[in-house]
């Protein structure tokens, strides 16, 4: 009966207390041992008391011993309990007491806190204490602690820097993420002045990463402004080298290959496209300020009309100047590039002055009740024009023709000279009214004498290379009032 007793108490507590129960369990099967233990100790004293002989000294030590020694045993089986830090199923721990256990997981969590300066975050319901039936237990703390460092795994709680939603980076925590994200929008401030802000949605929130994930704030900003890939397409033109496209795209010839597989000096081609990869930022940063401005301003030109001048000339009266003006504009960048340039307000430091010009509507032979433009005088192109030539004044123009070619008359009038004139060679004149006069020089032939009426049109003589001449061309004057003037403006 002594051996069934031990017996049961043993099967119940190693069977249920050894399979890390809960704590629940563990007690209701530790009730049912007692109340067996209850049971067995009443049959015995059920048959003790019908001994004849339990009155008897030796009787009372015979019922001590059978009473003591169960009981006994029951104290030493309880006292063998353990617990056990239990993470994620495994026991990683055993101690001796349980606020011994949860002591020396807090002081560890609260080191690795202090050696991190942040928070530990170890997922919910991950750490548990449970009975354990054993032998031996850890009594040292610091003996406790290094099981768990070898088995826990751990997270901190961190600030996460997100972009339009997505995690980019993850520092410390948010006065590191205020210090990364003002460090990026300083790059492309203005000494302080304007209005910096960021294109896409920014933002920090608390998130659980491991230890490697974590970043120091420079690394932060130089990933966040060279961490993104901007792709552009190059098709190659005649005459490209593999060098002429790195060095206009600003990257290595290395970088260059390596963003297209294959690609190589011997295989490049004329209208091969090519990809050209570079550093991007994976936020974009939008900038505003003033910028100051000194600024000509264009002074107007101005016509009036001058009843002395001819119809085609003009005089200048008055020389234009420059005026000057400050413009505030505000300038938005992307980037540090230049996308937008608006006025906001100027002020006016010294007024444009107007150029004026003169011109004349007067025309040349205005008894002929006609516009006053005189007819052209032989076929052909002007090949040298009116003014300035081989250091010289030329006073007509060149009109190019045939030898022989024949010239008219370019407004009626009377024949005022037909012979040789030294350098003109063959020259015709013919006065139209008491100022004017039309002159046809280098003629090879006149069919004109002085004196002699013409028309408007009429043959006077044909297209030669006589005089100082270097070849057949028609020389043609306008003379106003003794000075040549220049034949463009009247034919």
């Amino acid at each position: 009966m002594f051996r069934d007793l031990v017996y049961d108490i043993r099967f119940r507590w190693y069977n249920e207390c050894c399979l890390n129960r809960s704590i629940l369990t563990f007690c209701v099967e530790l009730c049912k041992g007692v109340v067996g233990i209850r049971s067995r100790l009443t049959q015995l004293v059920k048959k003790l008391v019908l001994w004849p002989e339990i009155n008897s000294s030796h009787a009372k030590i015979r019922t001590l011993l059978v009473l003591g020694i169960p009981m006994f045993i029951f104290c030493a089986l309880f006292s063998l309990i353990r617990w056990a830090v239990v993470w994620d199923g495994e026991i990683v721990a055993v101690a001796s007491e349980r606020q011994m256990a949860e002591t020396a997981v807090q002081d560890y969590i609260n080191q690795l806190e202090k050696i991190a300066g942040m928070p530990v975050q170890i997922p919910e319901d991950t750490i548990k204490y449970h009975p354990i039936w054993r032998l031996a237990a850890m009594e040292d703390k610091q003996e406790l602690q290094r099981c768990l460092a070898a088995k826990l795994n751990y997270q901190y709680e961190a600030c996460g820097i997100f972009i339009d939603g997505k995690k980019m980076v993850a520092v410390r925590d948010k006065s590191v993420g205020q210090v990364v994200l003002d460090k990026i929008l300083s790059t492309y401030s203005q000494d302080g002045k304007g209005k910096v802000n960021f294109k896409q949605k920014v933002a920090m929130k608390t998130d659980i990463v491991d230890i490697d994930e974590l970043m120091e704030a420079d690394q932060a900003v130089e990933y966040i402004q060279y961490g993104g890939t901007d792709v552009k397409k190059y098709q190659v033109q005649e005459g490209d080298t593999l060098w002429d496209v790195a060095t206009a795209a600003e990257i290595s010839v290395e970088q260059l290959i390596e963003a297209n597989p294959g690609l190589s000096p011997e295989t490049i081609q004329i209208g091969q496209e090519i990809k050209i990869s570079r550093p991007a930022p994976l936020v974009d940063v939008l900038s505003t300020h003033e910028n100051i401005q000194q600024e000509e301003i264009a002074y107007p030109v101005q016509e009036k009309v001058d009843q002395e001048l001819y119809w085609g000339e003009q005089k200048l009266v008055q020389e234009g100047s420059f005026g000057q003006r400050e413009v505030v504009y505000e300038v938005t960048l992307e980037n540090g590039q230049e996308t937008g340039r608006k006025a906001m307000r100027q002020k006016i430091i010294k007024e444009p002055v107007p150029r004026i010009i003169a011109k004349g509507n007067k025309k040349l032979l205005a008894f002929r009740g006609g516009n006053g433009r005189l007819a052209y005088p032989t076929s052909g192109a002007i090949v040298s024009p009116f003014g300035a030539r081989w250091g010289r004044t030329h006073q007509g123009v060149d009109i190019a023709a045939n030898n022989g070619a024949p010239v008219v008359a370019a407004e009626a009038g009377t024949i005022e000279f037909a012979g040789n004139r030294g350098g003109y060679g063959l020259c015709v004149d013919v006065r139209h009214g008491s100022s004017v006069v039309t002159r046809y020089a280098h003629l090879s032939s006149a069919a004109v004498e002085s004196g002699q009426r013409v028309e408007r049109g009429q043959f006077i003589g044909r297209v030669g290379s006589t005089g100082n001449s270097t070849g057949p061309h028609l020389h043609f004057e306008v003379i106003v009032n003794g000075t040549q003037k220049n034949p463009t403006l009247f034919i």
